[in-house]
């Protein structure tokens, strides 16, 4: 063969495989966001897992709400949540790194410098539970099948252009834009890989009972639809010994039982009918954990500090929704939320208050922006007022004894600002009807909370709605963005990227099933998510999420409430769990089960 014929084959092998050995291209066994991987190429276990954790026993759960589908990406219906159990992941996260993947399906990924495409190289011993292995067939189907049938799919992939399978076990992805988004091999290699042999003849955007066959550690083993479901695991996982599972999925059985309601359930946790329980509510936290089991210390209580960022949660408007479309309203109705009683009331003052759709990270702008972010945000709104780039933004606050009177005096001014008045004690509009507001909740444990806000509204002559509606309406209601308020939590990572598109954008504002719950439509907002997409540099990337940041908070586009800095938890004493527990999660997924305390307590409980 003549030098000529092997240069050109090899040329050919460079361009269309991408697979030559080039000094440009990175081979590697995990991908970091944020610095360099903590876990060489070879290393045996996560160190916030135990390898000699033992296997066995029965992990009982409640959740509260419902489900009537195990499809996932059913386009209907409320799906069981602990899906991510059945199915595996092309790579993993790492609990003690902020955003660090490493291979689970795939072994090992490859790209270049430019971030252009992303080669995921499967790992051979990979299986189906029903024995079939799996390969890129499988990885090829679900990535077109979840485009196809799935519009936050669609939108969170749009950067791929093209897929080839490279051979049997590799895969390749290749993007539009090279050099923009090193955040792509990372969003691809989180995809859940469905089996092309199992759901070739299904249609997976209808909603199913039928249990699906999945490549992870737990298979369903029997079910009362809408009630309980029992998870198995599987004897024969291919993926038990990998260093990212060792020491992980150690119960032989979870079963989990579901609630309409927090309160039922949290008397059912006390009555012994399930092991673990994470709780939200101050009020309960510090004066209900007690009862029999508590003074008999078969309950242990803590509170666990972590370092996870926590988003935003509060009330959301709806802003194509009069009178929403107006700022002044929005930001009027701030004004009218009293957190501090909240917090002092219920939460007995140990929340922190969300002034951020960052919060608990490096994100979080600051109540002054600095030099930087306010060059940003004049380079995406040339027109932005200097209130939005100097002033010091602070929420309202009050002195938590329930008289918020001067804070409504300001929400009056700014209600007349945006053309109401109160007439005969009616807030109304400049035609004299009466302003009237609805909220949606799927439960009553907010209800305290948004009773306090109801009482604000109504010493103002605003007439307000506390709506209650069962899961299944309330899924859909927020899928079509049906809806004046909601209350909802916006969770956020320590890495934002692509996803920020299905949260912001004006692309996805009307989107049936995205998370731009406010239904937000500023041109501003959508050049700052481009350029958070397509930033590599971490330095630019924080002062870019700060200027969004920024944006939203002077929007108003919601009613901050509180966020605990630390998971709250209950469970009876008949676990162990890693003397070293992860630094941004719980970690839950690495305890087991002592088998002597459980015999001890289910002896107990059963009399």
């Amino acid at each position: 063969m003549s030098r000529l014929i092997i240069f050109l084959l090899f040329s050919y092998f460079v361009i269309f495989t991408g697979s030559a050995y080039s000094s440009d291209i990175t081979r590697t066994h995990g991908i970091s966001l944020t610095g360099a991987l903590k876990y060489d190429k070879g290393f045996k276990h996560f160190d916030y897992t135990d390898k000699d954790a033992k296997k066995g026993g029965t992990l009982r759960r409640a959740i509260i709400g419902t489900y009537d589908t195990f499809n996932t990406f059913a386009l209907k219906g409320i799906s069981f949540r602990s899906s991510g159990s059945i199915y595996d992941t092309l790579l993993k996260s790492s609990l003690d790194e902020s955003v660090s993947y490493y291979g689970l399906l795939a072994e090992s990924l490859e790209y270049p410098d430019d971030y252009s495409w992303v080669q995921f190289n499967l790992n051979k011993k990979a299986r189906w539970n029903d024995g079939v292995f799996i390969t890129s067939e499988d990885v090829l189907f679900t990535f077109n099948t979840l485009v196809k049938n799935s519009p936050f799919h669609r939108n969170y992939y749009n950067a791929v252009v093209d897929v080839k399978i490279i051979d049997k076990h590799t895969i390749k992805f290749i993007f539009d834009k090279s050099g923009l988004n090193k955040e792509l091999p990372l969003i691809l290699g989180q995809m859940v890989v469905l089996p092309k042999h199992y759901w070739k003849s299904k249609d997976i955007s209808k909603s199913t009972l039928e249990p699906p066959l999945g490549s992870g550690p737990y298979k369903i083993k029997s079910f009362v639809a809408g009630k309980s479901v029992i998870l198995e695991a599987v004897d024969d996982y291919w993926g038990k010994d990998l260093p990212v599972n060792i020491g992980q999925n150690n119960f032989k059985i979870i079963a989990f039982e579901y609630f309409r309601d927090q309160t039922v359930a949290f008397e059912a946790f006390k009555a012994g009918h399930f092991d673990f329980i994470s709780e939200g509510s101050g009020k309960r936290w510090y004066h209900g954990y007690k009862g029999r089991y508590f003074d008999r210390g078969l309950i242990k209580k803590e509170e666990i500090p972590h370092k996870n960022p926590t988003g935003m949660m509060g009330i959301i408007f709806n802003t194509s929704v009069k009178p929403f479309d107006n700022i002044l309203v929005r930001e009027a109705l701030t004004y009218a939320y009293d957190y501090e009683w909240i917090n002092k009331n219920l939460y007995f003052g140990n929340d922190i208050r969300h002034t951020s759709y960052f919060s608990n990270s490096e994100l979080a702008v600051e109540s002054i922006p600095s030099k930087e972010v306010v060059e940003i945000i004049k380079r995406v709104k040339p027109d932005v007022s200097d209130d939005v780039l100097y002033k010091k933004f602070e929420l309202p606050k009050t002195d938590a004894t329930g008289n918020n009177r001067s804070n409504l005096m300001k929400s009056v001014a700014l209600f007349e600002e945006a053309g109401y008045t109160i007439k005969n004690g009616k807030m109304v509009d400049s035609s004299g009807k009466p302003l009237q507001l609805e909220i949606v909740l799927i439960s009553k444990a907010l209800e305290k909370d948004i009773l306090s806000f109801k009482n604000s509204l109504e010493r103002i002559g605003i007439e307000f709605h506390i709506r209650y509606i069962d899961s299944t309406q309330y899924v859909e209601k927020v899928r079509n963005k049906d809806y004046m308020m909601i209350y909802t939590r916006i969770k956020q990572s320590d890495s934002p990227g692509n996803e920020q598109r299905n949260m912001w954008s004006s692309a996805v504002a009307s989107e049936k099933g995205s998370r731009n719950y406010a239904k937000i439509e500023d041109k501003a907002i959508d050049k700052l998510i481009d350029l958070i997409v397509e930033e590599n540099s971490r330095t630019k990337l924080v002062n870019y999420v700060k200027a969004l940041d920024r944006l939203l908070l002077t929007g108003y586009y919601a009613i901050p409430a509180g966020f605990s800095d630390r998971y709250r938890i209950a469970y009876f004493d008949k676990f162990k769990k890693p003397i070293n527990p992860p630094a941004y999660g719980l970690g839950f997924n690495t305890w087991w089960i002592d088998s002597e305390k459980e015999r001890k307590i289910d002896g107990i409980i059963s009399r």
